[in-house]
């Protein structure tokens, strides 16, 4: 069952966040984008994509964007491609066409899976991105690793093996895809690759940004048009 949690930060305009594989709403505790939020409290892959049907009218009516960051990307295209008049601004973040390693890490989750979400989270961040790192560390870290199973792993890793990334079908100048350039979980050579074939779309590029692009600063340059205060 799909749960909702609606933050009101003052603004007319609401967007949809969809965090990635292995986190959840609180991935995006940072993130300062002119909207107000909308977040899914738990996240099945084969669940998110039926999203739009439980979003309240009110909220729709007001005006709805959406961020899928990652696997949430994914699903996020998913959602787009089943709705696609419904958005106003679509916002995709960490991307690539596909993930081909799938058998491995289910490999490694089945030896260590804690080990592995080690792991896994210390490649979100680059080197210098110490002041994120340690936010995360703090905040998020050992919620997760405590709580493997909110985290849908094995159903998001399936979802994962089965779905590619249609850039093709997102050719609209809505359309941003946001990629951190030392990004080692979706190369920038591969997201490059999808992202050619929406020429219309708008791509960002985080310089020294890893796969967490939107902890950046230089995220709030995605919106150019700011959202107006309620």
């Amino acid at each position: 069952m799909l749960h909702f949690k609606f933050v009101d930060r003052g603004f007319k305009k609401n967007i949809l966040l969809i965090p990635g594989w292995a986190t959840d709403w609180r991935i995006f505790a940072r993130l300062d984008v002119p909207f107000n939020y909308l977040l899914l409290e738990r996240v099945s892959p084969s669940e998110a994509k039926k999203v739009i049907n439980h979003i309240p009218s009110e909220l729709r009516k007001a005006g709805i964007s959406i961020l899928g960051w990652s696997m949430g990307g994914f699903i996020a295209a998913d959602i787009i491609l089943k709705n696609p008049n419904i958005f106003e601004n679509i916002v995709l973040i960490s991307i690539r066409h596909r993930y081909d390693e799938i058998q491995h890490i289910k490999e490694c989750l089945k030896m260590n899976t804690k080990a592995y979400l080690h792991s896994f989270y210390k490649g979100l961040f680059a080197e210098d991105e110490t002041e994120n790192k340690a936010w995360f560390k703090e905040l998020l870290l050992r919620k997760y690793i405590n709580d493997i199973d909110s985290l849908y792993l094995l159903e998001g890793l399936d979802y994962l093996s089965a779905t590619e990334l249609k850039a093709d079908l997102l050719n609209k100048p809505n359309v941003t895809f946001v990629q951190g350039e030392k990004d080692s979980i979706a190369p920038i050579q591969e997201a490059r690759l999808a992202i050619s074939q929406a020429p219309l779309a708008r791509a960002v590029f985080i310089k020294d940004a890893c796969h967490l692009p939107f902890l950046r600063k230089e995220f709030t340059e995605v919106f150019k048009v700011k959202a107006d205060v309620g």
